[in-house]
């Protein structure tokens, strides 16, 4: 049988070199297709997905992980172990030193530190402190877990370890004592240095241990809020008080780590540690925080031999040291103020701020993957919902 002439008349027609270019575009775009499937995680199988997921392979920033507060087991993970900068989340082991200090007496709550003209010079967020002002340890740990004040964060490293630089030596000798292999640090706010890494799992181990090494401080970590020389400051940690049994612990942003978050949230007796790092903006952080933490809780219902229950000893009345009983019974206050997204993107913002500001960052919604198709079966939170 002869072919169709009119069809080996086109084919004739069109020249060799277009067909190779079409052929050659078939190809590449199931070659993508198939690299898609591939990529895509597994671990969240039957998981309703995050309207505003973070592409790990575009950020190259992002890593999640949750933990069993009281045993440490691995409840999920997303790239635990590649190196990240944990930005603000420095300033977990700021304070994990400053406990140190003040369980050997070195310190007390009542002690003043003093601010230097190193520890004033620091990038926002700060307290715009001056050389020579002093504050009280209590006041100093307010503000780094509810400011994360960068000029506060290098006082109290002064006052523990002499100098900055002999305090980062400290903190990274400690990593190691506590099993994180892989984190470094080179100072004590998480301002943006190359060498400063860490992991989500690191910071996963120095969750517990704060936590369990120092019940009677871990409540500051649910501070919502605090006073000082007449401004009031609220936390950037959104989960406080909308995530039922959130009770802490930091955020932290530089464009170099985008948004992270440490979660600790206690249920009825079960302690869960989440750590998101990498998002595009905090919006995006806090609601992969709140997906994956959601879906262990509901995995735990049904399986209730996957969490630990038992005793969460900072929850105990006798662990509450009366600097901090303050914490769960002050409301939460206004909600810190949204940027518009349909203004200037938050690189745009920043560059324009000419300097690290982490409160600017924080309170950007900005340009993140909104318009994907959300799955009609999950139920998305409202911005002001508990879950």
């Amino acid at each position: 049988m002869r072919p169709n002439s009119s069809i080996v008349s086109v084919s004739r027609r069109v020249p060799r070199a277009r067909r190779s270019i079409s052929t050659a575009i078939c190809i590449l775009c199931v070659l993508l297709s198939n690299a898609a499937v591939a990529a895509s995680p597994t671990e969240t199988k039957g998981v309703c997905p995050n309207d505003f997921r973070v592409d790990a392979r575009v950020t190259g920033r992002d890593a999640a992980l949750v933990v069993d507060g009281q045993s440490g087991q691995v409840l999920y993970a997303r790239n635990s172990t590649a190196e990240r900068h944990p930005a603000s989340l420095t300033k977990m082991m700021t304070l994990y030193l400053l406990f140190d200090a003040l369980k050997a007496h070195r310190l007390s709550l009542h002690s003043s530190i003093t601010i230097s003209r190193h520890a004033a010079s620091q990038l926002k967020v700060n307290l715009a402190l001056s050389p020579g002002m002093t504050m009280t340890v209590d006041t100093a740990i307010k503000a780094v877990v509810v400011r994360s004040a960068n000029d506060v964060a290098v006082a109290i490293a002064e006052a523990v370890g002499g100098t900055e630089g002999h305090f980062a030596q400290m903190m990274t000798e400690r990593a190691r004592a506590l099993g994180m292999r892989n984190t470094f640090y080179h100072n004590a706010s998480g301002l943006p240095d190359p060498l400063q890494v860490t992991t989500a799992s690191d910071l996963a181990i120095l969750a517990r241990h704060l936590a369990y090494d120092y019940p009677q401080y871990y409540p500051y970590f649910a501070t919502p809020y605090f006073s000082y020389h007449g401004a009031t400051y609220y936390t950037h940690d959104n989960l406080l008080g909308r995530f039922k049994g959130t009770d802490g612990i930091k955020t932290g942003y530089t464009n170099a780590s985008g948004f992270n978050l440490v979660s600790s949230v206690v249920r009825e007796g079960a302690h869960v540690i989440g750590v998101v790092m990498g998002g595009d903006t905090a919006r995006q952080r806090d609601d992969e925080m709140v997906r994956l933490l959601a879906a262990t809780f509901v995995r735990a219902k049904a399986n209730p031999a996957l969490i630990a229950h038992g005793d969460i000893p900072w929850k105990r009345p006798d662990q509450n040291a009366a600097a901090v009983t303050t914490s769960e019974a002050e409301p939460m206050g206004p909600p810190a103020p949204v940027i518009s997204v349909s203004g200037p993107t938050l690189n745009q913002l920043l560059a324009k701020s000419g300097e690290i500001d982490e409160d600017l960052a924080e309170s950007y919604i900005g340009d993140a993957a909104v318009g994907v198709a959300q799955n009609p079966n999950c139920q998305h939170r409202s911005s002001d919902g508990r879950v």
